[in-house]
């Protein structure tokens, strides 16, 4: 099924509710398709994630849910004529669009509030702490990978002589700071990568909402 037949299909079914709220549902769907295609998915990849068309008209109508007849036609002139002119603009987007501006709006508004309240108290701390714990490890690991470079220096321009106990210690930290070097390194690139992901994040929520 692809993603005009299922459009229509839903189109069809929700003629019951009022066509605000009709208009609302169908722009969901179409914001499925839309991330769905950006993705790199198919038409029918995506008709088949969303689920059985009849399935989800007969939860969005709950009590007003009737099973279709063979050869179900709309009686009403006016559904009718929204199904016409939906078949024949590129997916109905133009007409949901201007139907459910006005909800978009508030939506947009509360998930922008949302997700600024999201960051401030929540995220922006755990990550601000998580990163400062990779700091200090970067640094224990720098220290440690520097420290027979200052041993050398000691023994050049202090002691004059090399202190073996001190050259110890110094090899002993070089291996210390390597090994937290290698964890401080993995631990970045997945650092990075969670960051990277909550952002792309906020930005896919106030992208649906503006669809």
């Amino acid at each position: 099924m692809n993603r005009l037949q299922f459009m229509t299909i839903m189109q069809r079914g929700l003629y019951p509710l009022e066509a605000q709220e009709r208009a609302e549902l169908l722009s969901d769907y179409e914001q499925h398709f839309e991330m769905g295609l950006s993705e790199g998915k198919s038409e029918e990849e995506i008709a088949s994630e969303l689920g059985n068309p009849e399935d989800l008209i007969k939860e969005a109508l709950g009590d007003r849910y009737t099973p279709p007849a063979p050869g179900f036609r709309s009686q009403n002139g006016v559904h009718d004529e929204e199904l016409g002119s939906y078949n024949k603009m590129p997916y109905g987007s133009s007409a949901l669009s201007h139907k459910s501006s006005g909800g978009s709006f508030t939506r947009r508004l509360f998930t922008w509030i949302g997700l600024v309240f999201l960051n401030l108290i929540l995220a922006l701390p755990i990550f601000a702490t998580i990163w400062a714990i990779w700091v200090s490890l970067a640094a224990i690991s720098v220290s440690g990978i520097l420290a027979p470079l200052l041993a050398f220096l000691d023994f050049i321009f202090i002691e004059k002589q090399v202190i073996l106990p001190e050259l110890f210690v110094s090899l002993v930290f070089l291996g210390i700071g390597i090994l937290v070097g290698i964890l401080a390194l993995g631990l970045m690139k997945k650092l990075a990568r969670w960051t990277a992901g909550y952002f792309n994040w906020n930005q896919t929520v106030l992208k649906r909402k503006e669809n």
